[in-house]
Formats: structure tokens, sequence, C-alpha cells
């Protein structure tokens, strides 16, 4: 027997007429004949198994019988030598699809899984770049398979791929953790892994590196090592433990290392003038009516003297949030109404009077990173479960025209 694509191949055998046993016959219609020796009629069902005939008697032909062709059996030699060939090619194509459909299934390649991200602007060209730090599946075969550590850098304003980076050794540990990040300045912006590893991210030249040992090898203090590290969300410091469980604070645009919250203190008033906006409230917390008011304090460490004003009196805001600023420059989050789960808005605010320069039209996502560019801001977004999932940068103008939305898909 023959199998053709997972189906039994049918038996080839030589039509006779059920009566008589000739081969010689005329086809009446489709797989209908006539047998030419004794006129029985009979036809073949759709399996061509069983044979069913028709017998109608027949005038006695006189004469001597017809001649039997001696080269049938040659031809039916031949036809099952081809229908044999059919079938092997066919059954070999059947195969070989298979194992390319196997093929195809063994090199795919799981989604990158992502931990952490941020979007910044690239202080050589200006750009706004999206760095994803994730790690790629591999399989090495055996049922071995490690994590292979990847920092990626994407051009925000045109989606191009700048660098995709393979990261060895103990960045691959600690990039796992999940980076938290803070910017001191344009060109200084640091990155902690793990609570016990400080990572510098290279705004020239796209690169993220390490630099526990090297930034603090010349402090003696630190020399056990670190136990714990991280960012002050007041002043601009790191907060440090050793290994031998003293804390320090670290400023890093003055390079100094302190060993009390006291000095870290008056450091802090001495050598930083402080300018910010943030949403609070300059009356009496015990009052009834309180309200959120957008609020700009300035600091001047010369004279120690702080000064406060309402940028927006008279405003209503809901859920407002501060997603970046500077001293020109202002960007702010409401809630279009007063429900929670109400879209929100993105507004650039006049640092000067106060007023809306411009909003972008509401949207329900959640933002994350922001960041000044040459093309206006950049925004790092990610929208929930009703958008699939779909996350990005948005490229917003100056003058909130949208650029450029490098969107991602769910799994992306």
């Amino acid at each position: 027997m023959l199998f053709v694509n997972g189906a039994m191949a049918r038996d080839i055998k030589a039509i006779k007429c059920p009566h008589c046993g000739s081969v010689h016959k005329t086809e009446v219609k489709q797989e209908f004949y006539r047998c030419e020796n004794c006129g029985t009629e009979y036809f073949l069902d759709s399996d061509n198994v069983h044979i069913y005939h028709h017998q109608e008697p027949v005038a006695i032909r006189s004469g001597s019988t017809q001649p039997v062709n001696t080269n049938l059996p040659v031809f039916i030699l031949i036809g099952a030598v081809v229908f044999i060939a059919i079938a092997y090619l066919l059954v070999m194509t059947f195969q070989l699809r298979r194992q390319t459909s196997y093929s195809a299934n063994a090199t795919y390649k799981t989604p990158r899984m992502h931990y952490s991200s941020l979007v910044f602007q690239n202080t050589a060209t200006g750009d706004p770049v999206y760095l994803r730090i994730g790690a790629d599946h591999i399989d090495k075969g055996n049922g071995k398979s490690e994590l292979e550590m990847h920092t990626q850098f994407v051009n925000a304003a045109n989606g191009k791929v700048i660098e995709d980076r393979v990261m060895e050794g103990d960045y691959r540990t600690s990039l796992r953790c999940g980076l938290t990040f803070k910017t001191y300045q344009p060109n200084m912006i640091y990155a902690i892994g793990c609570n016990t590893n400080l990572f510098e991210l290279d705004t020239r030249n796209n690169k993220i590196q390490n630099i526990t040992h090297s930034l603090f090898k010349d402090y003696p203090q630190l020399s056990s090592g670190i136990a714990r590290i991280e960012f002050d969300y007041v002043k601009e410091m790191i907060n440090i433990m050793n290994n031998e469980g003293n804390s320090y604070y670290y400023f890093p645009t003055l390079k100094l290392l302190v060993p009390s919250p006291q000095e870290a203190e008056k450091v802090w008033k001495t050598k930083f003038n402080q300018h910010l906006f943030e949403f609070g409230y300059l009356g009496n917390w015990t009052d009834e009516h309180k309200y959120n008011q957008l609020i700009e304090s300035e600091y001047l460490c010369s004279t120690g003297k702080l000064t406060q004003r309402d940028l927006t009196p008279g405003r209503k805001y809901f859920g407002p949030k501060i997603i970046y600023q500077d001293r020109e420059n202002l960007l702010i989050t409401v809630n279009t109404t007063a429900s929670a789960s109400s879209p929100i808005t993105i507004q650039n605010i006049n640092v000067s009077t106060g007023k809306i320069n411009w909003t972008l039209a509401p949207n329900t996502y959640y933002l994350y990173s922001t960041s000044r560019c040459q093309q206006g801001f950049a925004i790092e977004y990610r929208k929930g479960e009703e958008a699939d999932y779909v996350h990005g940068v948005m490229v917003v103008s100056n003058s909130g025209k949208m650029m450029n939305d490098y969107q991602l898909g769910r799994a992306e």
C-alpha cells in the first residue's frame, strides 16, 4: 500500500467484466462500461472496490472472437510505475513541508523582556533618545538557556535604532533589577540598580556603564564596599551605606561626600540655589476649603531667602502632576474631570504668566519620563488594556504640534 498525504492510495487493478472476465470493454459514460465479449454492462462505485453489473441478453456473434491486445499488460505496468513515482513525490513534498514548518517553529524567538526605559536628550545632536533595557531568551540547546541583556538606543524623532548593545559580566544581573534614573544636569544622568550599583548614562555617545567602583574608589570611607545606595528626592544628593553600616551623603555635581545629615543639610543650604514648581497649598492646611495650587518656589543660597507664589491663582485642578520643569519650561498633566479614571491632558504652562501655552487632546495613558529636545519635548507613555498596551514616545514641538509618535506594540 502507498500513503499519500496521510491517505491510503488505491490498488492498481485491471478492470474486468464481472460476468466473463474479459478486459475488452467500451466506456458508455464515465466509469460505466459494456463488455465487448458478452455484452454485459457494468460500472464502478466511487472507491473502486466493489463492481456492480447489469447484464442484458445479446445475440450470439458469429465468427472468431476478438483478438487479445498483448501490449496491454505493458501499458498497465508503465502506468503503475508512473503512479508510484507521483505518489512518492507527493509524500516527499508533504514531509518537506512538515520539516520546514518545524524548522520555522524551532527558530521562533520569544519577545524581549524589558526592565527599564528612559527618554533623554542626546547632548551632541539634540535629538530625543529612547533607552530601553531588556533581555533576550537565548536557547543553548540540551534544555539549557540564558538571558542576554541588551541596551537599545532609538532616535524617537524618526524611530531609527541607533545602537543595540549586549551587556556582559556583572551588568546583566544589576540591569535586570530595573533601573531608577535621576537627572542632575542634562549631561549628568545617573541610575541605580539592585540598590547596590550606580550607573552613568553617557548622553553624548549613547552608552550606559557601571561606575560604582570607579566613582567611589577615591573615598576611603567606602572602601569596605557599598551595602545600599539610593537617590535623595529632596536634595540633589545620593544616600550611601557602606558594608560596615555607616551612612554617607554624596553630591554628584560637587563630587562631595559628607558623613552626616546635618552636614548634608548645610551643603544643600549654602551651595545650591533652588528653583522649582510643585502642587501644594500656600494657606493654612487646616483650612476647610484648601485646594491644589501651582506654586513656584525660589531659594537663593547667598541670602538664605525663600520666595513663593501661586502661579495660577484661582485655577482649579483635578489630579495634577508635573512631568517636566526647568527655569523656562513647565509641563503638567490634569484630569479632564473630577473622576480619577477620566482622560488626562498635557499642558504647557507659561512660567511667567501662568497661562496655558498649549494643550494636547485628552487621552488615556500613563506617562513616565519626559525630556527636552531640539524638536521640543519627548514624552514616554504607555496605554492600557483598551489600547492593547501600545507604548512609545511622543515628540511634541514647542508650539504643541505632534512631530512624531514612535509607537510600539504590546510585546515589542
